[in-house]
């Protein structure tokens, strides 16, 4: 291995990345073409371009920045782990080539020409020796197919490294402390946001989970609307054409097939297992399947042996049998308070919300009479300290994130009433209850902080930077002068479906 594919290899990093300076630093020497085993399905034709940038076309073929970067990546990833890499590895590719035409066409526009002095600079290192001294030696030694290959790649490189340091500025274009080039912030920018994040609250979080609604409440609601529960001892066949549903009724009725025959030959087992028998046999149950709330009457009405016509249903149409009589709901059954409390998380979420915010409500008188401790004693929970964090809505990376273990306060971070709440109490504040997620929830602030600004100074900057080139990628791959066609292609000629 020469010295220049050491350096090469040495300097890869560990896993797939596109960002700005990953492609700045790409400098690839001796680029061959590479072919990934049974990934091309081309059946010997030529490969079509992956997409234009500017009528530019992005291509998979030898000597391409496209085809450097899958090389590039691919060695990243190493041969162990390119089976299940394939699809990153050319997508970030694709990007990465996207973004250097991008930039390349911009900086050819200004008729910029990289000086060959600073091409023969930058190639100097790939013949250092092992002391860092440039060797005469190890430059004649190498090809000069070689260095032609290398000469072309580091002057590609400067191209687009013009653009990046005219646009973000460079660390080595400094006046003072202050870049040369580059998007420019106002002076207060950075002092002011980081100021956004001083303040951090923590808290003792209370929460009752609404999953855990009571069988017994379930029960009495239950009672109340006992027809919903009554269940229904029917059989089904489900065809998707009614024109074929029509006939096989007629069949029925005519004992040219029996139900349980055309079960087995001919239903599509939409609402059943294979032996026919309706699944979900709850009265509020079939009325969500069928289409014309009428039916509903027919179908309960069934006795045992008895057909329905053809009923429209929500997935195709259906031919229903009674086979047996209906069976009042019986609430002191755990099966029936279940389907109770199934029924009103999906149909009845205002009865159980009520219900805990009643209990929560409850909570709170107590705790401000008794204290915090006596009420979560007396109501058998656990409180769960949260925090410090600042008022970050949407969990900006800029400063302290919000997170928790608690389930409950899964997403608070993007809830503005949480948020609201949680930045308007005082120290010892116990807030009213709120509905956050599947939980009623209470919050007292028990404490108030502040993190000094220039801890987050170096993050700060890091954050912007990545912003800054992330705008800019967005910005280039929803360009108007791109056509992406990389899916379409990938799928149809870099992946083996058999």
């Amino acid at each position: 291995m020469s010295d220049i594919e050491k350096k090469k290899n040495g300097s890869s990093p560990k896993k797939i990345l596109i960002s700005i300076g990953s492609i700045i630093i790409l400098v690839l020497a001796a680029i061959s073409f590479i072919f990934i085993p049974a990934m091309v399905q081309s059946g010997g034709s030529e490969l079509p371009p992956l997409g234009y940038y500017n009528k530019k076309p992005i291509e998979y073929k030898q000597g391409t920045y496209f085809t450097s970067l899958v090389q590039y990546y691919s060695e990243q990833v190493g041969s162990d782990n390119l089976q299940n890499a394939y699809f990153d590895i050319f997508n970030t590719a694709f990007t990465g080539a996207v973004l250097n035409e991008a930039f390349t066409q911009a900086v050819d526009a200004t008729g910029y020409i990289v000086p060959t002095s600073l091409v023969d600079r930058n190639m100097l290192p790939y013949f250092y020796d092992e002391n860092g001294v440039y060797s005469k030696k190890i430059f004649n030694e190498t090809a000069e197919s070689t260095k032609i290959e290398l000469r072309k790649s580091i002057e590609n490189s400067l191209v687009y490294q013009r653009y990046t340091d005219d646009v973000f500025g460079s660390s080595n274009d400094m006046l003072g402390e202050y870049r040369m080039y580059g998007l420019k912030t106002p002076s207060a920018e950075e002092p002011f946001i980081q100021a956004m994040g001083e303040n951090q609250r923590t808290f003792q979080v209370v929460s009752f989970d609404m999953n855990n609604y009571p069988a017994e409440q379930a029960a009495v609601w239950g009672k109340d609307n006992a027809d919903l529960f009554t269940r229904y001892d029917l059989s089904v066949i489900s065809l998707a054409d009614k024109t074929a549903a029509d006939n096989l009724l007629k069949q029925l009725q005519s004992n040219q097939i029996l139900f349980e025959d055309a079960v087995t030959e001919l239903s599509r087992n939409y609402y059943s297992g294979t032996d026919g028998k309706l699944t979900n046999a709850y009265r509020y149950q079939i009325n969500n399947i069928i289409t014309a709330e009428a039916d509903l009457a027919a179908i309960t009405a069934l006795g045992q042996g008895e057909l329905s016509g053809v009923i429209a249903t929500s997935n195709g149409y259906s031919i229903f049998r009674g086979d047996g009589e209906a069976v009042a709901a019986d609430f002191e059954d755990t099966v029936v308070r279940d389907a109770v409390h199934s029924y009103m998380k999906s149909y009845e979420t205002g009865i159980i919300e009520t219900y805990y915010l009643d209990l929560a409500q409850e909570f709170w008188n107590l705790a401000n009479t008794a204290g915090m401790a006596e009420a979560s004693r007396q109501f058998d929970v656990t409180p769960a300290a949260v925090g410090p964090f600042p008022l970050n809505y949407g969990n900006s990376p800029l400063f302290g994130s919000f997170s928790s273990s608690d389930v409950a306060l899964t997403g608070a971070a993007s809830n503005e009433n949480f948020m609201k709440t949680a930045f308007s109490m005082q120290v010892g504040e116990l807030s009213s209850p709120m509905v956050l997620n599947n939980a009623v929830v209470l919050l007292m602030l028990t404490e108030e902080t502040t993190v000094p600004a220039e801890e987050n100074a170096e993050l700060f900057a890091s954050y912007v930077n990545q912003f800054d080139q992330s705008a800019v990628q967005n910005a280039v791959m929803t360009s108007d002068k791109l056509q992406n066609d990389f899916l379409t292609v990938f799928f149809q000629y870099f992946m083996n479906f058999e």
